[in-house]
């Protein structure tokens, strides 16, 4: 015999149909509790790749700051009884870079206090580490457009013959890389060519090997991994297919990042340096020493949070994270970008 049931969870008795589907169950489970997750999902922090890679200055009571360039002195010989008057090197061979200061950066999120009250999880912990994120992930694409634009500079920031060279390089990958039928392992191995080629083009240009960097895309990242001498161990290589990693090649450290590929960057009130507007669409790679681009930071990041006065009129609590910096090419002959056609 069926039973009749008091279905404690109906709304003014409306039950359901018995039926597959969540249809079939909701009405008579539409009083019953709510539970929420305390391990709530949060984006992967992103942390930034470039961060320590570049030449910073932190600065007060200023809005730029000029780094001079030296040239190479020369020799030559002293013919006995002639006076030295310091012609041989003159006239002087210098110039200078000059990184201003961009506008304020921020990332704000106003917590209406009732709805922190009401929510399950902790509210402001997932937001301050997301406005900070916002602002890593910024600085990460400001940093990598430079590098690219360093490696793209063709104008020589001295005049005389011993210091010609002293502009950005660029290597575009062949049809071993682009072809349609092209293995994961040719296209390492491409890659890996490139990094070769790159660090032959930095000591020609006395480039120092120290402080030197390569980051890939993550895909191309671990296009190197599978090649056929990266972390080979005849060839010398550092790095496990086990692990995923490429430890360094040709002697430079090898890193990933998201932000190597980038859509064209279009200037925005705030830009203080043109060089920011680079299309890194066709960019599969950055090689550079920390010399090639320097930041200028008048705040480093830093949250803040509004006081009783604000959150009394709003009754809410306004968190700003923000940073003040600059950012430009410094030796452009210490970058290298890796594209495609």
């Amino acid at each position: 015999m069926a039973v009749t049931l008091s279905r404690i969870g109906q709304v003014k008795g409306a039950g359901a149909t018995w039926g597959a589907g969540a249809s079939g169950l909701d009405t008579d489970r539409a009083l019953m509790l709510k539970l929420g997750s305390a391990e709530v999902m949060e984006a992967f922090m992103t942390a930034t790749v470039f961060k320590g890679k570049t030449r910073e200055r932190n600065i007060r009571g200023g809005k730029s700051v000029a780094f001079p360039i030296t040239g190479k002195m020369t020799a030559a010989y002293h013919q006995p009884g002639t006076e030295l008057t310091g012609t041989i090197n003159d006239p002087s061979d210098l110039n200078e870079r000059v990184i201003s200061l961009d506008a304020l950066m921020v990332a704000d999120a106003a917590i209406y206090n009732v709805d922190e009250l009401m929510s399950f999880f902790d509210v402001r912990q997932i937001y301050t580490k997301e406005l900070g994120r916002a602002l890593a992930v910024e600085y990460d694409k400001r940093v990598a457009r430079m590098i690219f634009a360093a490696a793209s500079n063709t104008t020589e920031p001295l005049n005389k013959t011993s210091n010609a060279g002293r502009i950005g390089q660029g290597l575009t990958l062949g049809t071993d890389y682009t072809a349609s039928g092209a293995t994961r392992q040719a296209k390492g191995d491409a890659l890996v060519n490139a990094i070769f080629d790159a660090r032959v083009g930095f000591e020609t240009k006395d480039v120092s090997i120290d402080d030197m960097y390569a980051v890939f895309t993550p895909e191309d990242y671990y296009l190197i991994s599978q090649s056929s001498r990266a972390i080979n161990a005849d060839f010398g290589g550092a790095g496990t297919i086990a692990d995923g990693r490429t430890l360094r090649v040709a002697g430079i450290p090898i890193l990933s990042s998201n932000h190597v590929t980038q859509s064209a960057y279009t200037l925005v009130a705030g830009d203080h340096n043109g060089d920011y507007a680079q299309n890194l669409s066709k960019c599969k790679g950055l090689i550079f020493n920390k010399e090639a681009v320097g930041v200028v930071s008048l705040l480093s990041p830093a949250l803040q949070l509004t006081g009783e006065e604000w959150r009394v009129v709003h009754q809410a609590d306004l968190m700003v994270a923000r940073q003040a910096l600059g950012m430009g090419v410094l030796r452009a002959e210490s970058a290298c970008k890796i594209v495609i056609p």
